[in-house]
């Protein structure tokens, strides 16, 4: 006689699990059943139920369990080093995870930083454009926008457009930049008057306007460092 081989009720139901998990990904479980399953990878002969519940119960939820210490989950009844260790690291797998491929943000601490940024974008340009860096409280550049683009001379930039994506980008502030392409960055009227409307306009929405250069031949022309804005 073939005799059938039984399945263990606990196996049956990580089996359960198994097929829900692979059917739906983790949307049909509960947090308890993910954690489930999870400690059968350190618990493969032991009823992972009881120890889950009352992981969740103890640690008040996931967050408060993935950042417990080691000893304080070896405290639970079923929980030994293995599966005390598989748990502990899961929390800094995730923060890897979401942390990688990010971009270092560029910090625009002084207007010679902020020049040496610009720089680069606009020096080559054959017609004026007008670009905005959005930063963060720590003057640190979380988005770049070419506000306007105009002719070999001239370009016309309102400053409504410039606050307005200052505050979609959520920004603390905002250095603003263009080039001449005639190579002398001397001011215009036109760049006076620009510069003083949008420190009138920053102001009354808390943005701070931090600087105003000119990218020409030589040493970009810093508004704020001749005395033109004045401090944030």
């Amino acid at each position: 006689m073939i005799k059938e081989s039984r399945s263990s009720p606990q196996e049956g139901h990580r089996q359960r699990l198994r097929t829900r998990l692979e059917r739906s990904s983790d949307a049909s479980l509960e947090d308890h059943e993910l954690l489930e399953m999870l400690l059968t990878f350190a618990l493969p002969r032991k009823d992972t139920k009881p120890p889950a519940r009352e992981l969740l119960a103890r640690f008040q939820g996931l967050t408060g369990l993935l950042h417990a210490d080691r000893r304080q989950l070896e405290d639970v009844p079923g929980i030994g080093p293995r599966a005390s260790l598989l748990i502990s690291l899961v929390a800094p797998l995730v923060a890897r995870s979401q942390s990688e491929g990010k971009p270092v943000r560029t910090v625009l601490s002084s207007p010679e930083a902020a020049g040496s940024y610009f720089r680069s974008r606009l020096t080559h340009l054959q017609v004026e454009q007008v670009h905005a860096a959005y930063v963060n409280a720590r003057n640190a550049v979380t988005a770049v926008e070419c506000i306007q683009e105009g002719t070999v001379d001239q370009s016309v930039v309102y400053p409504r457009k410039v606050l307005e994506r200052a505050l979609f980008h959520r920004a603390s502030g905002f250095i603003l930049a263009h080039n001449h392409p005639s190579g002398d960055p001397t001011p215009s009227a036109q760049d006076r008057q620009l510069t003083d409307l949008l420190v009138q306009a920053a102001r009354p929405l808390g943005v701070r306007f931090l600087d105003h250069l000119i990218i020409g031949e030589g040493p970009p022309f810093s508004f704020r460092s001749h005395g033109l804005i004045p401090p944030a």
